[in-house]
């Protein structure tokens, strides 16, 4: 117990913490410039594609941007392969489960349970944490549009290609 009331009054506060924690995270170290250049200009470029062209979930692709990045062009290419990987995991996750049970409600509320659990289990699992947040990521996005409608108008509306479109 000596010991525990010894560490609490030795600790630093919370301000001289952060700022020592805030001093090695901004440490400059070599290469860091052009690893922010770059990260930088693919966002910039990313948001100005996706507001001038009205894309939907606009937000996911600078998401994209800043987990992809990298320190050299093979890492960068390696970490996209597997986001791209992941989200056809989601998707393909999405999309056929939920064709199971969208016409019982019990079941359909019970599987967006299970999905969000797998979700946040996905998360606190995997070792990859691009991958996993990219999976969540696509889960949490495709419930939401599964909810917004009835099956019937939901099937029409991907069948016409109109469900994709910015409102």
């Amino acid at each position: 117990m000596a010991t525990i009331a010894q560490s609490l009054h030795e600790s630093p506060g919370a301000l001289p913490w952060f700022l020592d924690f805030l001093k090695e995270e901004l440490a400059p170290y070599p290469g860091r410039a052009g690893i922010v250049a770059r990260m930088v200009i693919a966002a910039a470029l990313v948001m100005i594609i996706c507001e001038t062209f009205r894309i939907p979930y606009a937000f996911e692709a600078a998401i994209y941007t800043l987990i992809i990045s990298r320190a050299s062009p093979r890492a960068t290419l390696q970490s996209a392969g597997t986001t791209f990987l992941f989200v056809g995991v989601g998707g393909a996750y999405v999309l056929i489960s939920a064709g199971f049970v969208i016409s019982v409600p019990i079941l359909h509320f019970l599987w967006v349970i299970a999905s969000f659990f797998l979700t946040f289990y996905a998360l606190s699992a995997m070792t990859n944490y691009g991958a996993a947040s990219t999976f969540a990521l696509v889960i949490a996005v495709g419930i939401p549009i599964w909810e917004r409608m009835s099956p019937p108008k939901l099937m029409s509306k991907i069948r016409s290609g109109s469900l994709w479109r910015y409102r």
